[in-house]
């Protein structure tokens, strides 16, 4: 019940920095330029609540699993929104359609409030002061070409898996069913995917540093978070996309997300505490050779 309330409270987070961006944005006189959405409000209404709600319980098993002080914990959690959520969001934006053109100030105010509140309220619900086992240590040079390896691996990620799904999407962007929509040619989006990934490992890295348990729960928490923040928040939402191309974006985002994650806890994550326990002989296995 608790858990419940807490996650509630960083549900209403995210309602109350929309609704603080809202009225910003309204006395500066700005607005983000969306493809027309016919859709009826109540119907924008539960979707903006739907996304709302899968992007807290999305974040919820990251926000549990990280140590330290409160205030570390908020300024991790806020970072990673703000760059995988905000910043992506609006750098794609940019660059694909004209979305943000003469909202760009705006904008980043919105998903600042809603990284700090939203980053806040989860780490003032969850997660423990103690300390962090989830970076691995390594020397300056072993770190920097690992850095360099993940910085480089997230454009072929996306590349793989964008190829899987360009059969069934690309008809439909060919065809104009996005107004407004510019994809660059290859060497331009390959561009922006270096940026994304710089974006991507700048924000997760602090979260490895200030995680607590087992790699395995670091990548399905790590995964998770990643897809809701880079994807399926906004697609939950994105009522003027047929159907199949947000369904089969999603598919997209869920598996290289969780593909990239991978990469990165093992490249930097500890084994955890719960696993060197383990190895070592816990306090079960301990007991058990007492008794023998």
């Amino acid at each position: 019940m608790k858990s419940f309330l807490k996650l509630l409270a960083a549900w209403f987070a995210v309602g109350l920095s929309f609704l603080v961006g809202g009225l910003v944005d309204r006395a500066l006189h700005l607005r983000i330029n969306l493809p027309a959405d016919h859709s009826a409000p109540y119907i924008k209404m539960v979707a903006f609540a739907g996304a709302s709600a899968l992007l807290v319980i999305g974040m919820w098993p990251l926000a549990r699993g990280l140590a330290g002080s409160v205030r570390a914990r908020a300024g991790v959690l806020s970072v990673f929104l703000f760059l995988a959520l905000g910043a992506n969001t609006i750098f794609e934006g940019a660059i694909y359609t004209a979305a943000f053109d003469g909202a760009l100030a705006s904008s980043l105010l919105m998903y600042l409030l809603l990284a700090v509140m939203l980053g806040s309220a989860l780490a003032g619900g969850f997660g423990e002061v103690g300390q962090a086992t989830g970076f691995a240590q390594h020397g300056a040079i072993t770190l920097a070409w690992r850095a360099v390896l993940a910085f480089l691996a997230w454009p072929l990620i996306y590349f793989f898996f964008g190829a899987c799904i360009a059969p069934i999407v690309m008809p439909y962007y060919e065809n104009g069913v996005v107004p407004g929509l510019h994809i660059p040619p290859l060497q331009g989006i390959l561009a922006v995917q270096l940026v994304r990934s710089l974006l991507f490992l700048a924000s997760s890295l602090p979260l490895i540093v200030l995680w607590k348990g087992t790699r395995q729960r670091l990548w399905l928490a790590l995964g998770l978070a990643h897809s809701v923040a880079v994807g399926l928040f906004g697609l939950a939402m994105a009522n003027f996309l047929p159907a199949v191309l947000r369904i089969t974006h999603s598919g997209e985002i869920v598996c290289d997300s969780f593909a990239y994650a991978g990469l990165l806890v093992l490249l930097f994550a500890a084994p955890g505490v719960e696993a060197e326990r383990a190895r070592a002989g816990g306090p079960l296995a301990q007991g058990m050779q007492s008794t023998s």
